[in-house]
């Protein structure tokens, strides 16, 4: 014999009797399923924000000309954009080692 789960619905006050769903309402009555609902609807939001973000100034000047038609703009992007990689690099090289250090 399986467990019995006895849920009273918050909506209308039904006691329902191994039911996910309030039979008078129809109201999502499983705490579990609530949240499992609640979370899928906050990644959702987050994924929403991050797709609608701008990119910041700097990489949107280094995609728009790193596909520029010109090849004496896209030459020297790609120069710079190469260096400023490097130097990225470079400091979070730094900044990892300093943090390494100081622990």
């Amino acid at each position: 014999m399986g467990k019995v789960a006895y849920r009273k619905c918050q909506h209308c006050g039904t006691v329902n009797v191994n039911s996910d769903y309030c039979g008078n309402c129809g109201e999502l009555i499983n705490v579990q399923l609530q949240r499992e609902k609640a979370r899928a609807a906050s990644d959702d939001k987050k994924q929403a924000e991050k797709a609608a973000e701008k990119p910041n100034a700097v990489t949107l000047f280094f995609e728009n000309a790193l596909d520029h038609s010109n090849l004496l703009i896209r030459i020297p992007a790609l120069i710079f954009y190469s260096i400023w990689v490097v130097i990225m690099s470079i400091g979070a090289f730094i900044a990892v080692l300093i943090s390494y250090i100081a622990a």
